[in-house]
């Protein structure tokens, strides 16, 4: 399994679970913002730094910084 940082700009994949290494706090409100299993997310771009990551997830643009996306697991 990959996290979410490692897929590259414009592709496509499936959500497989948020990891158990994650805080509860991050995990619960990941999990809340609907980054759920089955989920199709998709990486959009990088800011200029890399310090943040814009993902579409159910049809909405997020702007999430990469040590959070880092607990998305993916297919």
């Amino acid at each position: 399994m990959l996290n979410l940082l490692s897929v590259k700009t414009g592709e496509q994949r499936e959500v497989k679970e948020i990891s158990s290494d994650a805080p509860f706090k991050i995990k619960r409100r990941l999990l809340e913002l609907g980054f759920t299993k089955k989920t199709k997310v998709k990486v959009h771009r990088k800011s200029l730094l890399g310090q943040a990551y814009m993902v579409e997830l159910r049809g909405f643009i997020l702007s999430m910084k990469k040590d959070i996306l880092r607990f998305i697991l993916v297919e």
